[in-house]
């Protein structure tokens, strides 16, 4: 093989190297774009809203089940809370910290009792109001009801409270039957659905995206593969520039 000829085998085998990391290099340029692109658009395609349900992808980010659930059903609706979730149905969502003890249905709301506040839910399963201390609400409740006049009632753990339909407090003096609201025994399918509703609302659709395009969905590995792109795009300019210096010094040969 002639000394030219050899030049020429070594300026192809870069071009190849060359060409077939740059192939590589625009996959991950063209993701990285995608994701980048669908991150600045995340509220007008609701990504916050959204939330993925993969057992897969759930799996490999340590999603348990609940620890605690707990269930209220009224003649219309159901109230479940799954540790910090609180399911009204099956589609409205609300976290909170605080623990469910009741719910009643009064007029057109769905009036859900925490230990520390009451939440008025209109007929589209919407959080509409929230009752708290400054309205006058106790922190201690432990149990909603209905009198036989259809007036609800709260009950807290030193005295129980009668509530107008304006929903101001005020104490009972006097002993009438209450029905208390009470929790719904959860069956071993009715929490097999409950947990998968609750780990199908911790990771929305915006934090993956995110996860993903930055690399930390793949923990320790992700790093490493950034490092590997970031190796094969300095490559890709080396060689860029010496295929580039190598043509522009054979064309000038020729010419000359």
């Amino acid at each position: 093989m002639t000394k030219s000829r050899h030049k020429r085998s070594k300026i192809k085998s870069l071009y190849l190297w060359h060409r077939y990391a740059g192939l590589s290099a625009a996959l991950f340029v063209i993701f990285v774009t995608i994701t980048g692109i669908a991150l600045n658009h995340t509220d007008d395609l609701a990504f916050k809203k959204q939330h993925i349900s993969s057992t897969i992808l759930l799996a490999l980010y340590n999603v348990h089940p609940p620890t605690a659930v707990v269930r209220f059903k009224t003649a219309q609706r159901f109230v479940t809370q799954a540790d910090d979730l609180l399911f009204i149905g099956k589609d409205s969502v609300i976290a909170t910290q605080s623990p469910l003890v009741g719910a009643m249905e009064i007029e057109e709301f769905l009036v859900v009792a925490l230990s520390d506040r009451l939440l008025l839910i209109d007929v589209d399963n919407q959080l509409a109001d929230t009752l708290t201390d400054i309205d006058g609400v106790p922190s201690n409740i432990i149990n909603l009801g209905k009198d036989n006049h259809g007036h609800l009632n709260l009950l807290t753990k030193s005295k129980a409270y009668h509530l107008d339909g304006d929903f101001t407090l005020k104490e009972l003096h006097f002993d009438a039957p209450i029905h208390w609201s009470a929790a719904e025994q959860v069956s071993p399918s009715l929490r097999a659905e409950i947990d998968q509703q609750y780990k199908s609302n911790i990771i929305s659709l915006e934090t993956f995206i995110l996860d993903v395009h930055s690399g930390r969905f793949f923990g320790s590995y992700g790093a490493l593969f950034f490092d590997v792109i970031g190796i094969i795009l300095l490559f890709l300019a080396f060689t860029g520039v010496i295929i580039w210096l190598k043509q522009r010094a054979g064309h000038k040969k020729t010419r000359d």
